[in-house]
């Protein structure tokens, strides 16, 4: 009897023995999956490179100064003013006005632009003609029907045109969640036409290219002329001096765009220039044919330099 009671109690031992392994390696699989699953979401590239673009790894950006907060609550777009400084401007829900900074980040004049209103500035530009343009473009919600690019004469401080257009594709405001694709935070001006680049709200990454003839009066009506998928949304847009080189800043990423005319931006050489973490990053000018400051919206003031 006591033999069998041994028999019994050995058997019982070794089942729980088993039962405890079992579950400690079944512990040890969730627990590898858990971390493998953790890993793989740590090692995911929030703003991966975009297909067709190869990575350039020929630029070093380094921080140069920041704008006080006070004085510019926000930039949200960047362009050279006429004696070699720079204007800065907020975007919705603030007062019409433009703040001209050196690379040091101080702020030497407040602009007050008379006749304007910011609905929502997002960028700005320099024309040949010595006029800065003003993009109140800014459409987060897909409903704007009163779109314009504003003529300002910088030594007057006022507006003296007003360039409004629409959309050809966008019939609905706003349009369903997936093809809400008709705001816009960047464009330039090139031989007397602006360029717009769209940032995707909407699903694809699909951005879009317009052009505005820089005529001021009726409202213009543009369609797309291009499209391309890009993995970020873009905040900025400008020309290189030498008019080779296109700039579209994104979240992370300077896109680089080699044509021969803003129209044929998406069917050259596409380049991608990693930035590393600069903030909300909205303002973007060319300071030579490869050099470009670029601006958050906290207000600090970067220098992308290609290497030498």
């Amino acid at each position: 009897m006591k033999s069998k009671l041994l028999e019994i109690t050995a058997g019982l031992s070794l089942l729980v023995a088993v039962a405890c392994d079992t579950g400690s390696a079944q512990g040890e699989n969730v627990a590898s999956d858990t971390s493998d699953k953790k890993e793989g979401k740590k090692k995911k590239d929030k703003n991966p490179a975009s297909e067709g673009f190869a990575v350039n790894n020929k630029y070093d950006l380094r921080e140069m100064s920041k704008m006080g907060k006070e004085s510019v609550p926000e930039s949200s777009g960047l362009e050279a003013s006429a004696d070699g400084n720079f204007w800065t401007h907020p975007d919705a829900g603030n007062e019409a006005v433009l703040y001209k900074i050196n690379q040091s980040g101080e702020l030497l004049e407040t602009m007050n632009v008379q006749g304007a209103k910011n609905n929502d500035w997002e960028d700005i530009t320099r024309g040949t003609d010595g006029f800065l343009y003003l993009g109140d473009m800014g459409n987060n919600e897909n409903t704007r029907q009163d779109l314009q690019i504003l003529k300002v004469d910088e030594k007057a401080k006022k507006v003296v045109g007003t360039i409004p257009f629409k959309y050809a594709d966008q019939t609905e405001f706003p349009p369903s969640k997936q093809n809400q694709n008709f705001d816009v935070e960047g464009f330039l001006l090139h031989n007397n036409a602006f360029y717009l680049f769209t940032k995707n709200r909407g699903k694809g990454d699909w951005v879009k290219l317009y052009k505005v003839a820089n005529q001021p009066g009726a409202t213009q009506t543009v369609a797309p002329l291009d499209s391309i998928q890009i993995t970020t949304k873009i905040t900025a847009a400008d020309i290189s001096p030498d008019g080779r080189h296109i700039a579209l800043l994104g979240e992370g990423w300077v896109y680089l765009l080699a044509a021969d005319s803003p129209e044929q931006a998406f069917k050259g050489r596409k380049e991608q220039i990693p930035l590393g973490k600069v903030g909300q990053a909205e303002g973007l000018v060319f300071v030579n044919d490869t050099d470009m400051m670029i601006s958050n919206e906290k207000g600090t003031l970067f220098m992308l330099s290609l290497k030498k």
